[in-house]
């Protein structure tokens, strides 16, 4: 037996272990990933994504949130109809965001998928309040009338994530600044190239031993 193929029996038993582990105990609703578009290299990289996908609809999360953060250098020509191609083939529902623009997933497999390309927090809030202002200047509500439930409705991701995965650097995004409030934050030691289905593992577990407060 060679030392490779030793390594990958190691991993496949490493891999079934923790999936028993994890299988009965709390699996998180939604999951949200952050991670840079100097990741998304290859084909073989944004194709990873849907693996991302499949390996949350395998353990029961019904909806994952991915947030690409754009390095110094601006927006990637093509990337956001590379990546909506991506998951169009595989058969998620779903949006991928960019900088002015939606586009809808009409897929049926069991995993909602959001993609923001360079659409961060900050953004989709102020983008909301301009929303909400314009309606108060046109006299459909009252700022009295302003209320939580209505500073969600006009936000682009409705998710609240449950767990909230950097990829790489351990530092928070403003990705979901709203909406990930009473996260829970895991930073992985990997980045996306080397991140493997058993670092998702990972991060679920470890969320499933905490003991969730939601700002208490």
């Amino acid at each position: 037996m060679t030392g490779m193929l030793a390594r990958q029996i190691a991993y496949r038993l490493y891999e079934k272990t923790m999936l028993r582990s994890i299988r009965g105990e709390r699996v998180p609703r939604c999951i949200a990933v952050v991670i840079s578009d100097a990741d998304l290299v290859n084909r073989q990289s944004i194709a990873k994504l849907v693996s991302l996908a499949e390996w949350c609809a395998e353990m029961g999360t019904g909806e994952i949130s991915v947030y690409v953060s754009m390095t110094e250098g601006g927006f990637m020509p093509g990337l956001a109809d590379c990546i909506y191609q991506t998951f169009a083939e595989a058969g998620f529902p779903g949006k991928v965001v960019s900088p002015g623009k939606v586009v809808r997933l009409n897929g049926t497999r069991p995993c909602t998928v959001s993609v923001s390309i360079g659409y961060g927090g900050k953004h989709e809030l102020t983008n909301a309040l301009r929303e909400i202002m314009e309606d108060v200047k046109a006299g459909k509500i009252q700022p009295k009338d302003i209320d939580e439930a209505m500073v969600e409705a006009h936000l682009i991701f409705r998710c609240e994530p449950d767990l909230f995965i950097r990829t790489g650097e351990e530092r928070l995004s403003d990705f979901l600044i709203w909406q990930s409030v009473y996260s829970e934050l895991y930073f992985a030691d990997v980045n996306w190239e080397e991140f493997r289905k058993v670092d998702l593992l990972r991060a679920i577990r470890d969320y499933q031993l905490r003991q969730r407060r939601f700002g208490k």
